[in-house]
């Protein structure tokens, strides 16, 4: 068979195929890594998770509406930050294994060149906002770095219209190192915005804790760890493929940090990697918890004196 008839025969055999952007087969085939890791992470809860490594672009907003501002070739430069890997953390099930695309191809967005007053709030704005017809404004100073659509209904159909964002932009608050922020901000009114590291550096993973409690599942520390019944302060591991390593019952939380009835304080493991985890009963309202990443304290003894301090 010649060249020229091989193609002729797979156009013929390819032509049925839906026109589809080459980038969207790639961010299936990332999901499809993420579902096999989550998988893979319950029948083998001992393997650390894969890292990929892959060069990443920064992209500076763009967009098909008219009101986008002329693209500055010096915002990218300026806004520089390493994205050279992706963990693929995958959190312990019940999870949202979503997989962020970098950029904004494909989604429905348009900056303007001043902030218009529905993006403002006690005279300042955020990276993005959703606008009065549910399009997604990017701030004229921000770059989107990565983007997740839809978190809340993740590939299923819904009633609202969500994004969850990491942007660089110098109106970040002062808190917020390297201008980098995390976002997310649905139709129905409601939003957070928050600081990368502060519990985790993985973005993915802060998706998957913040659209936990909106898709009633556990909130990723309570999936690490949470208290072993009604009344017990004991800690037990939070999903199957986590491993307790050491738990502690009634924790010393430091003189006002919270009035409660009952906290415990644990370190697990889970997926090659350690963490931290303390629950809290309030006398007021329900049982919370909160995590750590193992590699802020050296070992569980200087978590529970870091629970004394100022946490």
């Amino acid at each position: 068979m010649s060249e020229s008839d091989l193609l002729t025969r797979l156009d013929d055999e390819l032509a049925h195929l839906p026109s589809v952007a080459a980038s969207s087969y790639l961010l299936e085939g990332r999901r499809a890594r993420r579902r096999r890791r989550a998988t893979a992470a319950v029948v083998a809860a001992a393997a650390a998770a894969a890292v990929a490594v892959g060069a990443l672009q920064v992209l500076a907003p763009g967009g098909s509406d008219q009101s986008r501002i002329a693209e500055d070739p010096t915002r990218t430069s300026e806004a520089q930050v390493d994205l050279s890997t992706d963990p693929d953390f995958v959190a312990p099930e019940p999870n949202n294994p979503l997989e962020a695309q970098d950029g904004l191809d494909g989604v429905d967005w348009f900056t303007t060149t001043d902030i218009p007053s529905w993006a403002e709030e006690h005279g300042n704005h955020g990276p993005v906002a959703l606008a009065p017809d549910g399009r997604l404004w990017v701030a004229p100073d921000a770059t989107v770095r990565r983007i997740v659509v839809d978190p809340f209904t993740y590939g299923k159909a819904g009633d609202t219209t969500s994004y969850a964002v990491e942007a660089v932009c110098p109106c970040a608050p002062e808190d917020m190192t390297d201008d980098v922020v995390w976002v997310w901000l649905s139709s129905d009114g409601a939003g957070l915005m928050d600081v990368p590291g502060w519990t985790t550096d993985d973005f993915e993973l802060w998706v998957d804790a913040a659209t936990a409690h909106e898709q009633g599942r556990p909130s990723l520390a309570e999936r690490f760890a949470h208290f072993a019944g009604p009344g017990s302060g004991r800690m037990v591991a939070g999903a199957p493929e986590v491993t307790l390593v050491d738990q502690v019952a009634d924790p010393d939380l430091g003189s006002g940090r919270v009035t409660h009835t009952r906290a415990g304080a644990a370190e697990v493991e889970y997926a090659g990697q350690t963490f931290y985890v303390v629950g809290v009963d309030p006398e007021e309202g329900a049982p919370w918890y909160r995590f750590w990443p193992g590699d802020t304290q050296p070992d569980f003894t200087s978590f529970l004196t870091m629970l004394r301090g100022n946490w």
